[in-house]
C-alpha cells in the first residue's frame, strides 16, 4: 500500500488502538498510516483505553481493540463505550471465534471483528466496511 491507498478524510480521523500484542499493534498501526491516519493513540489494556476516552481532549472517531486482555478486557470496553457513547464505530480483534464470542460481540453492537492472525488488506477492508467506503 502507498499514498494511492489514502482514503480521503482519514487524515482527520482520530483512532483508538487497544492492543497488548506488539506484533499486532503495529500490523494495525501501519495499516492506519497506509489507509491516511495520522492521528493514532496507542494503550496496551481496556483500562487505559478508558481512561483515554473519558480524560483526554480527543473525540475518537473509530476504536479498534483486542478481545482478550488484562485488566479490562475487549468485551468490557465495548460494554463500556455502547453505554457512553453508543454509536463510536467500534472494531474487535480476536483469536477467539467461537458461538460465545461472536454472540456477545453482536449483542453489544460491535461494527465489526476480525480473526487473528489477520492480513493488512483484511483490516482495511473491515475498517472501509465501517465507515462505508469500497475498496
Amino acid at each position: 500500500m502507498h499514498n494511492r491507498d489514502h482514503i480521503p478524510g482519514f487524515e482527520k480521523l482520530n483512532v483508538l488502538l487497544v492492543e497488548d500484542n506488539a506484533f499486532a499493534q503495529r500490523l494495525a498501526r501501519q495499516v492506519l498510516l497506509q489507509l491516511g491516519v495520522q492521528n493514532i493513540h496507542i494503550v496496551a489494556d481496556g483500562k487505559a483505553a478508558i481512561e483515554a476516552l473519558e480524560e483526554s481532549e480527543i473525540r475518537f472517531d473509530l476504536i479498534i481493540s483486542d478481545w482478550n486482555m488484562p485488566n479490562v478486557t475487549g468485551l468490557e470496553l465495548l460494554q463500556h463505550v455502547r453505554k457512553t457513547w453508543e454509536n463510536m464505530p467500534f472494531l474487535m480483534l480476536t483469536g477467539n471465534q467461537t458461538v460465545d464470542f461472536v454472540q456477545a460481540a453482536r449483542a453489544n453492537r460491535v461494527d465489526a471483528y476480525i480473526i487473528k492472525p489477520f492480513s493488512p488488506l483484511q483490516l482495511r477492508q473491515k475498517i472501509c466496511a465501517i465507515f462505508n467506503i469500497k475498496v
